[in-house]
């Protein structure tokens, strides 16, 4: 499957959530599957990842690759590419 980046849209301020969660990277099918990925690594929110943007950023990933949320801006404020709703 291949590796997947998924961050909140630039300036989507109303999609923060209260644990600071900002992103995840996941192994998936596509991007939907990457959502349903990134939210099963946080059981004990409610779809923190729901209308987040999703970058496939490897064909597959790596030997021995653990899925990851990230706490904390993933890519800087001026960053404008892919998954930055550039």
């Amino acid at each position: 499957m291949a590796l997947y980046l998924v961050t909140r849209p630039q300036k989507a301020e109303h999609l923060r959530n209260p644990s600071g969660i900002h992103a995840a990277l996941v192994d998936a099918a596509s991007g939907p599957a990457a959502i349903t990925a990134a939210n099963a690594l946080a059981p004990h929110l409610n779809a923190p990842f729901a209308g987040y943007d999703t970058t496939q950023v490897a064909a597959t990933a790596a030997g021995g690759f653990v899925p990851a949320i990230v706490q904390g801006e993933v890519l800087g404020s001026a960053y404008t590419g892919p998954g930055r709703g550039a």
